[in-house]
C-alpha cells in the first residue's frame, strides 16, 4: 500500500490538485450558478470524508486527508483552458501512481471518478455537460 511518502511533493501536489480539478471541472462544465456549485462542493466533500474515513486504499484515504491544498493556478474558468489543464493533471498525476504504486491504480481512478460522479449527482442528477467531462476525466486517467 502506497501512502503520501512513496511521491515526491511535486507529484502529491499534482495528486491533490487531481481531486480538487475533477470536482472543479464538473461543477463548471453546465455553468453552474453559486447555489449549485455549493451543492456540489458540499456533495463532493461529503463523499471525499466518507473516503478518508472508510477506503480500504491507504493513497485514497492519504489524499482524501488532504494535504496542502494549494489551489492549481493554472485552472481558469475559460472551458477549454479547464480542459486542457485538467486532463493534463489527471494523465500526470495516474501516470505517477502507475509508476510508484500500480496496485493502487484502480482505487485512485475509482475515487477521482466518485469525485466527479458525487459532484454531477449533486444538483439533481447528471446533465449532458456533466457526463462529457466525466467521459473526459476517464479518459485521461491512463
Amino acid at each position: 500500500m502506497a501512502t503520501k511518502t512513496d511521491f515526491s511533493e511535486e507529484q502529491w501536489q499534482t495528486l491533490i490538485y487531481s481531486v480538487q480539478d475533477a470536482m472543479a471541472f464538473v461543477a463548471f462544465s453546465n455553468g453552474a450558478h453559486f447555489w449549485e456549485s455549493m451543492k456540489e462542493a458540499t456533495a463532493t466533500g461529503k463523499y471525499i470524508t466518507a473516503q478518508a474515513k472508510s477506503s480500504p486504499s491507504t493513497l485514497v484515504r492519504d489524499l482524501a486527508m488532504g494535504g496542502s491544498m494549494k489551489r492549481d493556478k493554472k485552472l481558469t474558468a475559460e472551458p477549454a483552458a479547464m480542459e486542457a489543464e485538467v486532463t493534463r493533471v489527471l494523465a500526470e498525476a495516474s501516470k505517477s501512481v502507475a509508476d510508484v504504486a500500480p496496485d493502487e491504480l484502480a482505487a485512485y481512478k475509482a475515487f477521482i471518478l466518485g469525485v466527479a460522479d458525487a459532484a454531477a449527482e449533486a444538483s439533481g442528477g447528471v446533465d449532458d455537460s456533466e457526463q462529457a467531462a466525466i467521459d473526459k476525466i476517464k479518459a485521461a486517467l491512463v
